[in-house]
């Protein structure tokens, strides 16, 4: 309001406009509009109006149509090396190159590493197969030694009690025997 009273033209813009216009960031157009202290008003969509004078707007879009971006960068990538560049661009250059070779070494030791893993995995897996089958046939052996076990066992008593019987002492007189 200050601008207008002095009679200079203002334009009222939120950050949003004040960045397009310009060419800016909207973070930039929020410091340009705090380094110039230009008038503020909050607005009731929750926005800030900002009182920009024209001629700074006129200003600032002559100097971003002067310079674009794109012929700034394009300029300084055509300029010449110096001679203090040269050689250090040649080393850099050299130890890009080597740097990729060994990546690219990395990435074959990584891929061989990950074949012999995924080797290592599926013999893991046959020997676990193995395993539980050699499991499954150790329970069935131990559980036929068991059942001869008991049969041994009840044939050594058999066989006892036989001897018991032949062994035994009898009488010569057939019928005093007892039993």
């Amino acid at each position: 309001m200050a601008a207008s009273l002095m009679g200079m033209s203002i334009r009222v813009m939120t950050y949003d406009e004040i960045a397009s216009e310009m060419g800016l960031k909207p973070a930039s157009a929020r410091q340009l509009v705090r380094r110039n202290g230009w008038h503020r008003v909050p607005g009731n969509d929750g926005r800030t109006r900002v009182e920009v004078p024209l001629d700074e707007l006129e200003r600032h879009i002559k100097d971003g149509a002067e310079t674009p971006v794109e012929a700034e960068e394009t300029s300084t990538a055509d300029a010449p090396e110096s001679p203090f560049e040269a050689p250090l661009i040649t080393a850099l250059s050299n130890h890009i190159e080597r740097l990729e070779r060994a990546l690219a070494d990395a990435e074959t030791a990584l891929s061989a590493a990950a074949a012999e893993r995924g080797e290592a995995q599926l013999e893991a897996a046959s020997a676990r197969e193995a395993s539980a089958q050699s499991r499954a046939q150790i329970d069935v052996l131990s559980a036929q030694l068991e059942a001869a076990e008991r049969r041994a066992a009840e044939l050594a008593e058999d066989r006892d009690r036989w001897h018991a019987a032949a062994t035994a002492r009898r009488s010569w007189w057939p019928w005093r025997r007892t039993g």
